[in-house]
């Protein structure tokens, strides 16, 4: 019932220590990139040359990216493969691929923080968006990308005393998000 934003890298391990700490005992905690989709296979996205608004608002925004080796347990791969630490690839939840058009083996580009990252797309996800868990349109299948800026998300079930450790929460770490 609370998703979590803007953990910075230097927080994550006091912010998962407090969840356990209050009693949460299961939850998410990714990393989350901001990033603009630019180009498909190597010609610039722009708005209008999609028919369906919501592909033209899709890419007027930035993206929450992630990155994890291991797939999400709760995502499943409808085409392609995942391949834990897969330099170059790129996973994309079919309904996104849909909406833009993108199949199984194009090749996206993402301005990340003024940084272009081409991927090709190595598999397609289902994500269940109802579920209450974090999800993403996009997620890189490696376990570290240094170079990029990141944060954290995490969702989870908060405790009885749900005011009490909110605040603790936002006392304890201000630049969150909740």
């Amino acid at each position: 019932n609370r998703f979590v934003i803007n953990v910075r890298p230097e927080q994550g391990e006091p912010f998962k220590a407090a969840l356990t700490q209050a009693g949460v005992r299961s939850f998410d905690f990714f990393p989350m990139i901001r990033g603009r989709l630019v180009a498909i296979n190597g010609k610039p996205v722009k708005p209008e040359q999609f028919a369906e608004p919501r592909a033209q608002r899709l890419v007027e925004r930035e993206f929450n990216l992630s990155h994890a080796a291991e797939l999400p347990g709760h995502n499943t791969v409808s085409a392609g493969r995942w391949t834990p630490n897969e330099a170059g690839g790129v996973s994309v939840e079919e309904g996104l691929a849909e909406s833009l058009s993108l199949k199984f083996g194009d090749t996206i580009t993402f301005d990340i923080a003024g940084t272009p990252v081409q991927t090709k797309i190595s598999s397609l996800r289902k994500v269940d968006w109802s579920s209450m868990r974090v999800n993403f349109f996009v997620v890189y299948p490696v376990a570290q990308m240094p170079d990029l800026p990141v944060t954290y998300i995490s969702a989870f079930k908060a405790p009885t005393e749900g005011l009490a450790f909110d605040n603790a929460l936002s006392r304890d770490f201000p630049n969150i998000t909740n």
